[in-house]
């Protein structure tokens, strides 16, 4: 009975003993064989009975970015070759938002599992994260593609491809961090109160509007003073950082380009990890009590 977990004071309390976050940290990494098996579950579950398989991922970015660039080229000032740079941060905010609405109902969705068997709490955001990752993998292919065939008379690639490009890689780790850290706090709040679920869902809809999707970063960059409050925001310039690493910057009429925004890239890795290991922390202390309420 002293090996069993239990809740006391904030903190996970092991054979009579403080669990740490360091021995957190530890313990996941032991279920690791644990991660694997429920990423291949929900990839199993999310696309059974379904024609189209995982493709069925790439509709939603794809129908908002043909709408939205149909938008801008029939209504509002075009810019060249927009669509190219549309697609680049559609589905990567695509990214960002299905691992933040998945991490917050990740406790709720497998509450008959948790009160089974026991294992770390904290691997349920991780799986979310992981499976999201994978679909975004695919999207990122398809990113590829359509880099290299539109507009078929002049293709944006190979020309503007450049060994930059690798550095999507470390802000996609951007986004995964910052986006797991905000799945821990949502996790929590939203397995006390499922109200969260919905508040969550109305404000990325308003957040959307608050990154550079809709409209290109040079239109924020032209006024002065807004664009440094405007990019302390890790989601605004992770998205920058991604466009800037596939694609260079747009020419805007009466804005000034906007190149790899390389200090507020440090600030916001700073922000990303200080955000998770507050969620980490804030999820763990509270992981029993989470229980409670299932």
């Amino acid at each position: 009975m002293n090996d069993l977990p239990s809740y006391s004071g904030g903190f996970t309390v092991v054979g009579g003993v403080r669990e740490t976050p360091l021995e957190s940290l530890r313990e996941i990494w032991r279920y690791r064989p644990l991660i694997g098996e429920l990423v291949r579950r929900d990839l199993k579950v999310r696309y059974k009975n379904r024609v189209g398989g995982i493709l069925w991922s790439l509709a939603a970015p794809l129908m908002q970015v043909l709408t939205i660039h149909l938008m801008i080229k029939f209504f509002l000032t075009q810019v060249n070759g927009y669509s190219g740079y549309l697609m680049a941060v559609m589905f990567l905010w695509q990214f960002f938002q299905n691992c933040i609405l998945d991490a917050s109902n990740s406790m709720l969705n497998n509450a008959a599992l948790t009160r089974k068997i026991y294992f770390p709490r904290a691997v349920l955001p991780i799986v979310t994260l992981l499976t999201n990752t994978i679909h975004f993998g695919i999207s990122f292919l398809f990113i590829l593609v359509y880099l290299f065939i539109v507009p078929i008379s002049d293709p944006i690639y190979p020309k503007n491809l450049h060994p930059e490009a690798l550095l999507v890689i470390p802000v996609l780790a951007g986004v995964a961090t910052f986006s797991l850290g905000l799945g821990y706090l949502l996790a929590y709040l939203n397995t006390l109160y499922e109200d969260v679920r919905f508040l969550t869902i109305t404000t990325m809809g308003l957040f959307f509007y608050a990154v550079p999707i809709l409209y290109p970063i040079e239109r924020v960059a032209a006024r002065p003073g807004i664009y440094e409050i405007y990019m302390l925001n890790p989601m605004a310039t992770w998205l920058v950082a991604f466009q800037r690493a596939l694609l260079p910057p747009i020419a805007v009429e009466g804005a000034p380009p906007v190149t790899m925004p390389w200090a507020f890239m440090g600030i916001a890795a700073l922000l990303s990890l200080a955000i998770l290991a507050f969620g980490f922390i804030i999820f763990e202390r509270s992981k029993w009590t989470m229980m409670e309420r299932l």
